[in-house]
């Protein structure tokens, strides 16, 4: 966890500490520090804030992939208007200060699914399509992509999900949190 405000980082550590399966390996009020650790030993979830002198959470997640770090970042802001900025950089989600416990219980166990069976972020786009009762069609429509792409993710997101049918997917995706 990276954020220059040590209260913000305590109130973290203390919402975290509900996750059994979350490890805290460092938390830092120095940007530069942290991207340094990041960038060595390549943690599964880095939480950073956006505004922070030095260098800002934008610019820690440019520099990420830049390296080809497959660390996913999680920003948690009191800002909303870095949110466009945060999606074009791909990152796994965006927090709002005051970070809610039923926001970040959602956030983990997304992460916690998309890392257990390796789903990008359109899988999940195209399962949430598929809870929400649309067909390939109107779910290409939605994404702005063709129908037989959506195709050619469900049967994808089956195969990984080992799930037999789209009633099974919506099962999975009910217990998972996903939808």
């Amino acid at each position: 966890m990276i954020d220059n405000e040590s209260r913000s980082l305590n109130r973290m550590k203390l919402l975290l500490a509900n996750f059994p399966e979350i490890h805290i390996v460092k938390q830092t009020t120095n940007a530069k520090k942290g991207l340094e650790y990041i960038l060595k030993h390549q943690p599964d979830i880095a939480f950073l804030d956006i505004e922070m002198p030095d260098i800002s959470g934008l610019e820690m997640a440019d520099e990420l992939k830049k390296q080809g770090s497959p660390t996913k970042i999680i920003f948690f802001t009191a800002y909303d208007h870095y949110a466009i900025p945060a999606i074009k950089k791909n990152v796994f989600d965006y927090l709002l200060k005051p970070v809610s416990i039923d926001e970040l219980k959602e956030t983990i166990q997304r992460f916690k699914v998309t890392d257990h069976f390796n789903l990008s972020k359109r899988e999940l786009d195209i399962i949430r399509g598929i809870a929400e009762g649309l067909n390939s069609k109107a779910i290409a429509e939605k994404l702005f992509i063709s129908r037989h792409t959506v195709d050619t993710y469900r049967r994808s997101i089956l195969e990984k999900t080992n799930c037999k049918n789209s009633a099974e997917l919506i099962r999975f995706a009910a217990k998972a949190n996903i939808v």
